[in-house]
């Protein structure tokens, strides 16, 4: 174990493990920083500061909804540029492990409002600064409920391939330290925008790892809102372990797209050993958590980078970049797939014939005569839903051996 190492390099700075604090509510004062920084955290992402002031900067109002997995916001309170260049100041002060980034978005209308903006934290001693090219709760929001609005923020510049690399290189040309962009998902266009960032200067890409979507409903009061203390509903942030399967996709997206020096920042759903491993394997370098950070805080890391580093004494990785991309040679396209020809099997024993797989809409194999479920073998499509359902888990698929299509 000691012969392992889970530092990463971005551009001329090093983080000390692959987990970034994500830009939100639990990097928004010096004792959270402190904090991350105490359990081993490699770098905080500062809670978005946006100038000139925000015309959407509300008391936050969020909902867990345990059930699903979704953590979904409509307001949110944002920093000033003071506010967040007092809270690096005061970081700098106090802290000497943790990298300090800076979440930005300049919401004027000329983009050399960006460069001005960056170059003040560069001067103020940021480690990195990030690009706010992703929140779907500024002007994206207001478009996607069909309103005009004149300045792109957030999502709708991240997801304008003209506009977006035209911003960064004004940025670029100003600071040295390394620019980051967060980008949107929303538009399925991420993988075109990592690339034309990177082509622009940024030193780093990466996505956001939520969606804008309407939130739970009371049917019999839809005119209510779920949320407290607030009236009405809008297009909120949807976040959490729900959307990891989409946050796979975008980083492989990008990795898939862009060329083997990209450093690339997955995020979307990572709580633990698994699902960070599945970020690193689809292309990620390194990881944004937020929403498990919102609900755990921070203390639960030193397990994980345990958990991580005897996993890849286990498998014989030395470095991160050992199983970086690994998915990817595993990833095929439809018309690549080999499928074997096969049917269910049912184990006597354990089946008690409770019915649940007799109820399968697309099924014709499971016959159930004088209430004993079996399986017609030549009619079974192999699909493998009926294994799933099973909760005696009596049910197998067996494969016909040398009958490969």
């Amino acid at each position: 174990m000691n012969n392992t190492d889970l530092s990463v390099k971005l551009g001329d700075i090093k983080l000390r493990n692959p987990f970034i604090v994500g830009s939100g509510p639990t990097v928004k004062t010096l004792d959270q920083i402190k904090e991350a920084e105490d359990n081993s955290w490699a770098a905080v992402s500062f809670k978005l500061a946006i100038d000139p002031f925000p015309y959407i900067n509300l008391p936050p109002r969020y909902r867990w909804l345990k059930k699903e997995k979704i953590h979904i916001f409509t307001a949110e309170t944002r920093l000033t540029p003071d506010a967040s260049l007092k809270l690096l100041d005061d970081a700098k002060k106090v802290t000497s492990e943790i990298l300090l980034i800076p979440n930005i978005t300049y919401d004027g209308p000329d983009w050399e409002g960006w460069a001005r903006m960056a170059k003040q934290f560069e001067e103020a001693g940021a480690h990195a600064v990030e690009l706010n090219m992703c929140c779907p709760n500024m002007s994206f929001n207001v478009q996607a409920t069909g309103k005009e609005i004149e300045e792109a923020t957030g999502a709708s510049l991240g997801s304008d391939l003209q506009a977006l690399p035209k911003v960064i290189k004004h940025i670029t040309d100003e600071v040295n330290i390394p620019v980051i962009v967060k980008l949107t998902p929303e538009g399925g266009r991420i993988a075109q925008a990592a690339e034309v960032s990177l082509k622009a200067g940024a030193a780093a890409v990466g996505s956001a790892a939520n969606r804008l979507g309407i939130p739970d409903i009371d049917i019999r009061n839809p005119m209510g809102t779920i949320y407290r203390l607030q009236d009405n509903i809008t297009l909120g942030c949807i976040s959490g372990p729900w959307l990891k399967p989409l946050a796979l996709r975008d980083t492989y997206e990008m990795r898939f797209h862009l060329d083997k020096e990209a450093f690339i920042i997955g995020s979307g759903g990572v709580n633990d050993l698994q699902s960070a491993v599945q970020q690193i394997m689809v292309g990620a370098d390194a990881v944004w958590v937020c929403t498990e950070t919102m609900l755990r805080g921070f203390d639960w890391l030193p397990k994980l980078l345990d958990n991580l580093k005897s996993y890849m004494q286990e498998m014989g990785y030395g470095r991160v970049a050992d199983f970086r991309d690994m998915l990817l040679k595993n990833i095929k396209t439809s018309q690549e797939l080999i499928v074997y020809k096969g049917h269910a099997v049912i184990d006597p024993d354990k089946c008690n014939s409770c019915g649940l797989c007799w109820k399968i809409g697309h099924c014709q194999a499971i016959i159930h005569p004088d209430g004993i479920t079996n399986i017609a073998p030549e009619r079974c499509l192999a699909c493998s839903t009926c294994v799933d359902i099973c909760p005696q888990k009596a049910i197998s698929m067996e494969e016909l051996l040398q009958q490969k299509s």
